[in-house]
């Protein structure tokens, strides 16, 4: 027995003729008497009574049958729809992890807003992560795209999109001596300053552009804190705790105490990619790929 041939039955039992149940269903009269046939041997009892002169009816069995099969047809029938609707990528999960970052931005809330705006019906998950946390998730299925700074290797397995690349500004607090003016910092003023920097890997973490600072104004920089993100730098920037190098999309920011600065003589630049797995199956992720392409900032 397979869902054809419960078809094949519900469409007679509608038409109550052979002939004009094989034109519904495109196939030929005899063909769709012998799958009727092999159904009716299969579960052992006649579902039809056929009369030459009178319309084909259903036996008593017949009834009781295609009642359970119409309930069958019904939940195969949205199974199917959901199956289509998956493989369409509107409905089903995406697993997003984020650096903080990525939402001062703005790419990740426009990138999940469009999303939502195109497929309502898909849900996404978002968890914030560290930057290095988020490839070995990625690799381990924990989670399906990561937003994050740029890591020196990454696993084979996974594909980066560039989302991208803005200067890195000095955040200060209002009263240091380097704020007093609103012009551009240069970097060799900066030493002797004590650096808030969030994440605890100087690998990969924003210490490397203060390191970069420090190289091209000729010091040595001084790590005086390290924080989980830079909500956590700018609390203690506002405390007199330091000053930190930070995105410059982080000026969407205004804590009362804080104020932002350029610099004056030495380009350094934060990046912030996309990564997936290459061989990723689900339509639904496959789909928010496609709107994170199309928000890139990056040429």
């Amino acid at each position: 027995m397979d869902i054809r041939q419960l078809r094949y039955l519900a469409a007679v039992s509608e038409e109550l003729n052979f002939g004009k149940a094989a034109g519904r269903l495109n196939i030929a009269q005899s063909a769709l008497s012998r799958q009727i046939l092999l159904l009716e041997e299969e579960i052992g009892t006649r579902l039809l009574v056929r009369h030459k002169r009178s319309p084909v009816r259903l036996t008593e069995a017949g009834v009781l049958f295609m009642a359970a099969a119409r309930s069958a047809l019904e939940h195969f029938e949205r199974a199917e729809l959901v199956g289509r609707r998956l493989g369409r990528g509107e409905l089903g999960k995406v697993k997003i992890g984020y650096v903080a970052s990525a939402t001062f931005s703005g790419l990740l809330p426009a990138s999940t807003f469009a999303f939502r705006r195109q497929w309502p019906e898909a849900e996404i998950d978002l968890k914030e992560m560290e930057s290095v946390t988020q490839v070995s998730a990625l690799s381990g299925g924990e989670i399906d795209i990561g937003f994050f700074r740029p890591q020196p290797s990454l696993p084979a397995d996974l594909s980066v999109i560039p989302l991208l690349r803005e200067p890195v500004m000095v955040a200060l607090r209002k009263d240091h001596p380097l704020a007093r003016s609103e012009r551009p910092i240069a970097a060799a003023d900066l030493a002797g300053s004590h650096f808030v920097v969030p994440q605890t890997d100087d690998e990969v973490g924003f210490s490397r552009h203060v390191a970069e600072i420090a190289r091209q104004g000729g010091f040595t920089p001084i790590y005086a804190f390290h924080v989980r993100n830079f909500i956590a730098v700018l609390s203690l920037v506002a405390a007199g705790l330091g000053i930190a190098a930070v995105p410059a999309s982080l000026g969407c920011l205004q804590p009362a105490d804080v104020v932002y600065r350029p610099l004056a003589d030495c380009a350094v630049f934060a990046e912030l990619t996309a990564a997936f797995r290459r061989d990723e199956q689900s339509s639904a992720v496959r789909n928010f790929i496609e709107v994170i392409t199309r928000h890139s900032l990056m040429p």
